[in-house]
């Protein structure tokens, strides 16, 4: 379908007055499209910071388009048209600088876990070279600490002699 429109009608007033005359509504859409009924709201506002991705929204633009049986490639033409100047304009250019500012600030403070981190590692460091030392001289601490252990698990026994008096005997 050839795309007729007054200069004055938007993109988004064009799909909904197409999706009207066809008796449908934004729950048929979604449906039958598979288009989230907001982002379809959206598309029909032309209200281009309440879509998704760039990528998705020239999408649900070719899909919605298919439905309403109109030019595809047109449509997301003149989609991308409007996005851009419409990106264009909602930025100021006093507004970009101070932003970047602010992101570049932010990545420049430095780590306030630093100290933690330092000493987590030199400690792990310290582990790790024990270990070998013990590894490489064939020194088991654990055998040594088990027998400590057990030292004060053994009950000491005394083993007394009895003499019995066998009066028999004198």
């Amino acid at each position: 379908m050839e795309l007729s429109t007054p200069d004055n009608e938007s993109l988004g007033m064009l799909l909904r007055k197409l999706r009207l005359e066809r008796s449908l509504d934004i729950s048929d859409v979604a449906e039958e499209t598979k288009i989230p009924p907001a982002t379809i709201r959206a598309m029909e506002a032309d209200d281009y910071s309440s879509l998704p991705a760039l990528a998705f929204a020239r999408g649900f633009y070719a899909i919605y388009s298919e439905l309403l049986n109109l030019d595809q490639v047109e449509i997301v033409e003149r989609f991308l048209s409007d996005y851009h100047s419409a990106e264009f304009a909602g930025k100021s250019a006093a507004a970009a600088p101070s932003l970047q500012g602010k992101q570049i600030g932010s990545m420049a403070e430095r780590p306030t876990h630093f100290l933690r981190t330092a000493i987590g590692i030199t400690v792990l460091a310290i582990i790790l070279i024990v270990a070998g030392i013990s590894w490489y001289a064939g020194y088991n601490p654990a055998n040594h600490i088990s027998q400590w252990l057990r030292s004060f698990q053994e009950p000491q026994i005394e083993i007394i002699e009895q003499t019995e008096s066998n009066p028999a005997n004198q």
